[in-house]
């Protein structure tokens, strides 16, 4: 955070040395927070066939940051920024008294980002673009009964060949995905910036691992990082305006 400060004051004098050179400019970093429609009926559809809980289909939410520059094009803005996001869901079910499964999905990415901004006042602007992300989509499956909390009985189930209770597996996958999105921003304070966005994720997908890296290739279709996405951002910088 101090280094991010003092870019900003140099940012705000080298700015301000050169008014007429560069009239209109914004340096600006901050908190999001939003919503990811993420589609899990077919992930549900899985778990529920092996006995584990099931995720909401409503969506989850997700917090991350970034920051963006704002380039003078004429009377608007080509806004180029960087950003990372990503949410987490966690679910446990007792299966009896003495077993229990866990399911855990998470999806975590990073990218970078083009707009044209369009002001509308000198409070209100509205915004057109994409976002370009890479990221992975996780899957944790865990079994396990009362004994695992020991350490014993869970170190020897690896010199025994016998059945276990305890089983665990972690499914993932690398994607690759673009955002185009509509937005409006509001200038709240002369440093602070409130940016509401809505976009729809889509992109490609590598093929999924499991655990130590193998490659898993009959892996069930529709399992994917995409979805109708909300996002409010809340930045603070240095906005100069002509």
């Amino acid at each position: 955070m101090k280094f991010f400060a003092v870019i900003l004051v140099f940012c705000g004098f080298i700015l301000n040395s050169n008014a007429q050179l560069l009239p209109s400019f914004a340096f600006a970093g901050g908190v999001t927070a939003g919503w990811h429609f993420n589609p899990v009926k077919n992930l549900n559809t899985e778990l529920k066939n092996a006995g584990f809980p099931e995720f909401s289909e409503s969506g989850f939410f997700t917090t991350g940051g970034g920051g963006f520059i704002d380039l003078p094009m004429k009377s608007n803005f080509l806004r180029i920024g960087g950003f990372g996001n990503g949410f987490t869901s966690k679910l446990t079910k007792q299966v009896n008294d003495t077993l229990t499964k866990d399911a855990n999905y998470s999806l975590g990415q990073g990218g970078f980002s083009l707009e044209y901004i369009i002001p509308l006042s000198s409070v209100f602007d509205i915004s057109f673009g994409s976002k370009f992300s890479t990221g992975t989509l996780k899957l944790e499956l865990y079994k396990y009964g009362n004994d695992l909390g020991n350490y014993s009985n869970s170190f020897n189930e690896f010199q025994s060949n016998g059945s276990t209770n305890n089983i665990s597996r972690t499914y993932k996958s690398r994607f690759y995905t673009v955002q185009p999105q509509v937005g409006i921003g509001i200038m709240l304070r002369k440093f602070m910036y409130l940016k509401i966005d809505c976009g729809y994720q889509i992109g490609a997908q590598n093929t999924w691992r499991v655990d130590n890296d193998v490659e898993v290739k009959n892996f069930p279709s529709g399992i994917e990082a995409k979805g109708l996405v909300l996002n409010v951002g809340l930045n603070f910088g240095l906005f100069i305006r002509d």
